[in-house]
């Protein structure tokens, strides 16, 4: 029997505007495991860090980044490919 439950971090992401994890933007930007978890790890240390990557609002020891500004990041990224 196949698991059709949705994990609620990538029901996030995909769904609606908003403020983002490091989980979320992994989803967001298609970096997952190999074990199909998102990469969080992948996006803090080869994404995030990046200087055209739009900074995050700190609040208190999270940061979260706007979905939209992520996925514009995105498009233009895949532009000047």
């Amino acid at each position: 029997m196949t698991d059709t439950r949705i994990d609620p971090k990538i029901a996030a992401a995909v769904l609606g505007d908003g403020w983002l994890d490091a989980d979320q933007c992994a989803v967001v930007l298609g970096m997952f495991t190999p074990k199909g978890e998102p990469n969080r790890r992948g996006f803090l240390e080869r994404v995030q860090c990046q200087p055209d990557f739009p900074p995050p609002m700190q609040v208190g020891q999270h940061r979260a980044w706007r979905k939209a500004e992520v996925e514009q990041w995105a498009r233009n990224q895949r532009r000047s490919a």
